[in-house]
């Protein structure tokens, strides 16, 4: 396949890098990079078969699209990066500039880069990976692939905020929602699973970050994030909903400027802030079976949110057909689903413990009225979709 011409995705996450290269609409080679609490996990997909975990060091994560190239010409699946011709990239960005997938200009990076400190977690490190793609593999195209664009067609009701018209419009501040992509995936291998796509479905995205979303009949409806990935639930370090009162409070009396207080309620808060231990939900479960009551605290918040959040969908959506679990802790963590999950019976969501706690991949895991799945989310995929068709 020497001088074929090939695609590239890439996910920038909060802590996480992923590529993937396609050829003809199949993925050929995989690279997950996730930040843990001691060390950088790797592995990698190629052709299908995963390799055990690799050694990672900063500087290869720092620079992991060259590390991801090497690793290509290494396993001969290119000899050259000019044999890459699209290059898809996920970008988290408030603004309707950034509703659309686009191709990637000096007036793109100009206003991703007037919109980073609405979403510093995300903007930052895609911006920086951008400037490193345009060194690394300058001949190809470049897009920016919106994890907004599935929630464009929302009702007025789950967008607006109670803003003046004229501010919310001057200044764009909508509810725009995230993990998009994510959700597209899903209800695309849904469909492929079960035939269709249940009328009234609610996405669980439970990872670093996380999000809620209601679909009705293959399209969004409402979904916890908003203006900025900040709303919604507590997450990794993110502080999730807080009264304007208190953030106004908070202001007053710490001392915070501005900057501060972005940075604190994207990086010190959420589950990190309220244990005091951890951001990472696995660590937090070993330490609340361990007796630590500031992280069983932090546990507990998240699933309330979660099954608020449930409760409110599902009235939204006038009953409930199915639920997915789907990203790091929605596909891995048996333990959470079971949090999550039990009392919520009265909605007709019954788990199979045995089935919960013995699923390896993806399926069934429900035995009541609603259907409840683990779907692997295939974001790489989706994004190599859309940029194919760009």
């Amino acid at each position: 396949m020497a001088m074929e011409k090939k695609l590239l995705a890439i996910n920038i996450g909060s802590a996480s890098k992923k590529y993937a290269l396609y050829y003809n609409g199949a993925e050929i080679l995989g690279l997950h990079l996730e930040k843990e609490s001691d060390k950088i996990a790797a592995t990698a997909k190629s052709k299908g078969k995963t390799s055990g975990e690799m050694g990672v060091s900063q500087a290869d994560y720092d620079n992991a699209a060259g590390f991801f190239i090497e690793l290509a010409k290494k396993q001969n699946l290119i000899s050259d990066k000019s044999e890459i011709e699209k290059i898809g990239i996920r970008v988290v960005a408030p603004g309707k500039y950034f509703t659309e997938n686009k191709i990637i200009s000096g007036e793109y990076l100009a206003k991703l880069e007037s919109a980073k400190e609405q979403a510093p977690l995300h903007i930052n490190p895609t911006l920086e990976e951008i400037r490193k793609i345009l060194k690394v593999i300058p001949e190809a195209k470049l897009y920016g692939v919106s994890d907004s664009v599935f929630y464009k067609d929302m009702p007025f009701q789950a967008k607006l905020y109670g803003l003046s018209s004229d501010i919310a419009e001057k200044l764009e501040i909508y509810r725009y929602g995230y993990h998009g992509i994510s959700m597209q995936s899903v209800i695309s291998k849904t469909e492929k699973i079960l035939g269709n796509i249940p009328s009234r479905t609610i996405i669980c995205h439970l990872g670093s970050g996380s999000s809620i979303t209601a679909v009705k009949d293959g399209k969004a409806v409402d979904t916890s994030m908003g203006f900025t990935p900040l709303e919604g639930l507590p997450m990794g370090t993110r502080v999730g909903n807080i009264d304007a009162g208190a953030v106004l409070y908070l202001a007053k009396k710490s001392g915070m400027n501005l900057e501060e207080l972005e940075s604190y309620f994207n990086n010190e808060c959420g589950l990190l802030g309220l244990s005091g231990k951890s951001q990472f939900v696995k660590e937090l479960i070993d330490l609340d079976k361990a007796g630590d009551e500031k992280s069983k605290m932090a546990l507990d918040l998240f699933v309330y949110g979660v099954k608020k959040l449930i409760g409110a969908y599902a009235a939204i959506l006038n009953g409930l057909d199915l639920i997915i679990f789907t990203a790091t802790v929605g596909q891995r963590s048996s333990f959470m689903r079971d949090k999550i999950c039990s009392g919520l019976e009265t909605l007709g969501i019954t788990l199979d413990n045995d089935k919960n706690r013995g699923i390896e991949n993806e399926g069934e895991i429900g035995s009541g009225q609603v259907k409840i799945m683990v779907i692997t989310t295939d974001e790489m995929n989706e994004i190599a979709q859309e940029v194919a068709g760009l």
